[in-house]
């Protein structure tokens, strides 16, 4: 059962983060719609808006993130972004990140993806499965990048020990 609540910034707004459990999110036109493990549901509030409270949340700027990949990988358009290094919860964008066409997709979170005919078919861990219009090979090269950053993020994480 899918469950949508028609959300502001109001209390939940503030009290909303992004954790593992988020899948993807885009725009509506009016807002957001986020897909999480268990419900789906609409935010007041837009994509860049709801990514940068999430970083914000993990004590990171979203612009840092962005620069941080940037200086490191040379990934300059649509840039991974790493909302938390400690939880690992690395998003990519499908498109600029302020076109109304984006999605942002948890690079955990997927299980595998399919190329189909018109769109490209992703199936989440956990058994959702969305269809998007974006082409196999950009999905494939965000997650190629994701692959990269989750490596290194890991290798510097022991490192320290």
């Amino acid at each position: 059962m899918v469950h949508i609540f028609i959300c502001g910034e109001g209390d939940f707004m503030r009290n909303y983060i992004i954790t593992d459990d988020v899948l993807c999110f885009t725009s509506n036109g009016y807002g957001t719609y986020v897909v999480e493990k268990n419900k789906d549901f609409y935010l007041s509030i837009d994509c860049l808006k709801l990514l940068k409270y999430g970083c914000n949340f993990y004590g990171n700027s979203y612009n840092i993130q962005r620069q941080f990949v940037i200086d490191i990988f040379n990934y300059y358009i649509k840039t991974p972004i790493i909302v938390s290094s400690y939880n690992m919860i690395i998003f990519f964008p499908t498109a600029a990140p302020n076109s109304k066409e984006c999605i942002w997709i948890s690079y955990n979170n997927i299980d595998r993806y399919v190329k189909e005919k018109d769109y490209t078919k992703i199936f989440f861990k956990g058994g959702k499965v969305i269809n998007i219009s974006t082409s196999f090979s950009t999905i494939d090269s965000q997650i190629t990048k994701c692959i990269k950053i989750e490596k290194y993020l890991t290798t510097k994480r022991y490192a320290n020990c």
